[in-house]
């Protein structure tokens, strides 16, 4: 099961307008995949107690959505030169040997201006592999990410064709 994360807790985001076009486009290859939105998480996650005490929401995420899957597919937007807290947050907070260990994961990096969030990659990526992800190569920048939706259902055509080859080469990865 491919888990495809959208990576920001803000309501109505391109993050998540884009992460739903790209899983339309998995659900249309006939990838085994599912949706999980960080604007599902429950709001315990942010209590200091989430690092101690075990939450009974946040354990059926565990399970459901964490331990159930072999890949994930992270799309993260750039905020301020990197991933979003939240992402790190979810990261920290779960049993990352049961979520993450000997697992796959491509990243995707979302942004408003020209650098696609190549450093939030990068520092996704590093905090991945160091929990024993194996991640993809290919990491793919969307820049100016407001020009490249067309409207909420679409992609601009270079785009959808770089989208499609990512989906392409993690299903083979």
């Amino acid at each position: 099961m491919i888990t495809l994360i959208s990576g920001t807790n803000r309501v109505h985001s391109l993050t998540e307008k884009f992460s739903r076009i790209y899983f339309d486009l998995l659900k249309e290859k006939n990838a085994d995949v599912q949706f999980f939105n960080l604007t599902q998480l429950p709001p315990s996650i942010i209590e200091m107690e989430a690092y101690d005490a075990v939450h009974s929401d946040l354990i059926k995420i565990q399970h459901e959505i964490f331990n159930a899957s072999n890949k994930f597919i992270f799309i993260i937007p750039e905020y301020h030169g990197s991933m979003p807290g939240i992402v790190k947050l979810l990261i920290d907070v779960l049993d990352t040997k049961a979520a993450f260990k000997n697992k796959k994961a491509a990243l995707v990096g979302i942004a408003t201006g020209r650098a696609g969030n190549l450093r939030g990659m990068d520092h996704l990526a590093s905090v991945l592999q160091h929990m024993g992800v194996i991640v993809m190569p290919y990491m793919l920048p969307v820049s100016r990410i407001q020009d490249e939706l067309t409207d909420l259902h679409n992609l601009t055509e270079p785009t959808l064709k770089v989208v499609n080859l990512h989906i392409d080469e993690f299903l083979a990865f």
